[in-house]
């Protein structure tokens, strides 16, 4: 089949959001011919475009800020973070391509992308949404975050108000024909939340990729894996969370610990943790790379909906996890059958003691995990789902 694909951020490298976007599309470049339209958040993003093209047929990429005016202009009648991605040169490649090639199907990538294809409708071509979180939800939560300024909270506060019409709006208009989630929580939520939706609805999870990675050091060495700009509030809550409640607590047992920090773009305020016992790596090239460098890795996540892609590295890596609440959401682990929980700072520093010090005794939990990821994680098996499920469904 041929299939649009629109994305709002730049697929490639997969890290943060991307990894679910950008693994799709490799999973389903075997079985189709894809044709991506993405969103550039800088010029130096568009320098991924030889990548994309390994799996895309034609990519075209566009800039989100090329006219804050007319964003604004929008924005008075529909939410910012949808304005901001409703581009007029994304459906007017859109009509130019089609004046070329049949198109079967249209897969869009968050529920703020969709402007851009509603015209596709009235051509009897399928669009399908990918849901990475509930987008309202995610925004208000955002609100909370004690990590960024008051006047944010109050913009996020008040943009997920507008996104809730706007998903109202959007889910009730018979536009789109299918619905995908990446996990079973969130899919009840919507089901519950947004009843007049017709739309078939799927949970294909989030997954990682299999790789090997090497025993574990054995220098009690904790990881964080994670976009770290200020865009990616929730992980610098996270990391900066843990430094300063959870850390000091684990040095005072364990002097010689060392709390890796590696991901991309890490904001100022990451970059000054720099210490004896914290060492930041930013824009890493190989994630096995990281991950043989920790003997723990810890996701002390406070907020933030949607599955954990980190989570499903570390257990992909067999590597011993302490997470939170949040950490797991969504997902089929479990407090000590998978991970260890904990959402007090005393609590985690205590599990990420145990972890380092007696490593031994999280040894069954690691190959539980590991085979928990294998059965429902692995991007090539949930590759080949997704594929049978647009088959099926372009075919009713």
């Amino acid at each position: 089949m041929n299939i649009i694909w629109l994305t709002p951020e730049i697929p490639y490298p997969p890290y943060g959001g991307r990894n679910g976007v950008f693994h799709r599309i490799e999973q389903l470049s075997r079985y189709h011919h894809i044709y991506l339209f993405s969103i550039a958040y800088s010029v130096d993003e568009k320098q991924t475009e030889d990548t994309m093209r390994k799996y895309c047929e034609e990519v075209h990429y566009y800039n989100r800020n090329e006219s804050i005016v007319k964003t604004l202009i929008k924005s008075l009648l529909i939410p910012y973070s949808v304005a901001s991605r409703t581009i007029h040169a994304i459906s007017k490649d859109i009509e130019t391509l089609l004046s070329r090639i049949k198109i079967d199907i249209a897969i869009v990538d968050f529920p703020n992308m969709a402007l851009n294809v509603r015209k596709l409708a009235k051509r009897d071509i399928l669009i399908s949404v990918n849901q990475h979180n509930t987008e309202y939800r995610r925004m208000r939560e955002m609100g909370k975050i004690q990590t960024i300024s008051g006047m944010k909270r109050i913009a996020y506060y008040l943009e997920s108000f507008r996104l809730e019409i706007y998903e109202a709006w959007l889910y009730s208009s018979g536009i789109l024909k299918a619905i995908t989630f990446f996990s079973e929580d969130d899919m009840a939520f919507f089901k519950k939340k947004w009843r007049r939706c017709k739309a078939d609805l799927k949970v294909f999870p989030l997954g990682a990729d299999k790789i090997k990675c090497g025993p574990a050091p054995g220098k009690h060495q904790l990881l964080f894996v994670g976009r770290l700009d200020e865009i990616a509030v929730t992980n610098v809550e996270a990391v900066l969370w843990f430094h300063s409640q959870v850390l000091p607590r684990i040095i005072s047992a364990v002097p010689d610990v060392r709390f890796i920090i590696a991901g991309a773009n890490p904001s100022r305020r990451i970059l000054n943790l720099v210490s004896e016992h914290v060492e930041v790596i930013p824009n890493y090239q190989k994630v096995e790379d990281v991950y043989s460098l920790a003997d723990c890795v810890v996701l002390p996540l406070l907020s933030g909906g949607g599955v954990k892609g980190k989570l499903l590295e570390a257990a992909a890596m067999q590597r011993i996890v302490v997470t939170t609440s949040r950490g797991i959401e969504g997902t089929r682990f479990r407090h000590e059958t998978h991970v260890l929980l904990a959402d007090e700072p005393r609590t985690f520093a205590d599990a990420c003691i145990k972890a380092l010090l007696i490593p031994s005794a999280c040894a069954n939990m690691v190959l539980a995990a590991n085979e928990l990821f294998e059965t429902y994680y692995d991007w090539e098996i949930i590759g080949k789902k997704y594929n049978c499920y647009l088959q099926e469904i372009a075919n009713k």
